[in-house]
């Protein structure tokens, strides 16, 4: 179970399930590129900030080379940082030689007319040895609903946030022996924010010093709800330990939140476990930090099922 590239939490969710499906048992002949693209999951994460996310992902071959995959989920931010409960529809197609890789997805977030954000993403991987380096691009549009100050006499007044960027990044895994492997990515991303005031009966202009809607979109202080940042930069590293039919991970992720909204840090560990032929189940638990959010606990549940 190869480490996934994260240009985006959906789409890494989506890459790190297919890896999970990955039969283990050995063909004397040589599998198809997308062996293991045949698969359901349903999985979920929490913290102990109230922030939620539950994702379901159908996969199927396309001939021997592609792939195509759907997800469907829901999303619910703390209600301190907004209270956003967006639905979720992510989409995804890839094709694969014996040593490259593409994969597009797409997903879009919207709850009614308060919050609408929509990501597209590449990544292309070229794989050896076991190992493999990947490059990936982002592109983000999103725009939400709120209230931001405008004095201390006013108080706060609606207003409409948007903020639109892309990323690039990197990503790769390399074994290191028969049971370990590690692996990392990093990315980088620029985006570009304005808030705009929607009463226009209201004196004064918007305090940029003091965004509350802005703010809002935050979120807490894990990585439940990290589809939903806009991180200017990002990194993550890892290690993974495998037995017959079990796999644990161990991982750091750094990030820093567009427009002064602090530094995201989280540890993690996770484990892959092999419980009846075709079924994976996959729990984790770990802390985070944030700038704006403090210190929370989060945990997270999938199960997959392959044939």
């Amino acid at each position: 179970m190869n480490p996934p590239a994260r240009p985006s939490h959906a789409a890494a969710t989506i890459a790190l399930l297919a890896l999970a499906a990955i039969p283990r048992a050995t063909r004397a002949d040589t599998p198809a590129p997308n062996e293991g693209m045949r698969y359901v999951s349903v999985g979920a994460q929490a913290d102990s900030q109230h922030n939620q996310e539950a994702l379901s992902v159908l996969s199927l071959p396309v001939g021997q080379h592609a792939w195509v995959q759907a997800g469907v989920g829901k999303s619910r931010s703390d209600p301190m940082a907004g209270g956003y409960r967006p639905g979720i529809l992510t989409g995804a197609a890839g094709v694969a030689s014996k040593s490259l890789q593409l994969t597009l997805n797409a997903s879009r977030r919207a709850d009614a007319s308060r919050y609408r954000q929509t990501d597209w993403g590449s990544s292309l991987d070229w794989r050896h040895g076991g190992g493999n380096v990947g490059l990936d691009v982002t592109h983000r549009r999103s725009q939400a609903f709120g209230t931001v100050a405008v004095s201390s006499a006013q108080g706060a007044v609606p207003a409409q946030v948007h903020l639109s960027g892309t990323g690039l990044g990197v990503h790769g895994s390399l074994p290191v022996s028969e049971h370990v492997s590690v692996y990392a990515s990093a990315a980088r991303s620029h985006y570009k924010s304005s808030t705009r005031q929607l009463d226009p009966t209201a004196p004064g202009s918007l305090l940029g010093s003091n965004p509350l809607l802005t703010g809002a979109r935050r979120g807490g202080a894990s990585l439940v709800n990290r589809d939903e940042l806009a991180l200017n930069h990002s990194a993550v590293a890892g290690a993974t330990y495998r037995w017959a039919k079990v796999a644990v991970s161990g991982e750091y992720t750094a990030g820093q939140v567009h427009d002064n909204g602090g530094e995201l840090r989280a540890v993690d560990v996770k484990a892959a476990i092999d419980v009846a032929p075709g079924w994976r189940v996959a729990p984790g638990v770990g802390r985070g930090s944030s700038g704006q959010g403090g210190h929370a606990n989060f945990a997270s549940l999938s199960a997959t099922y392959g044939w």
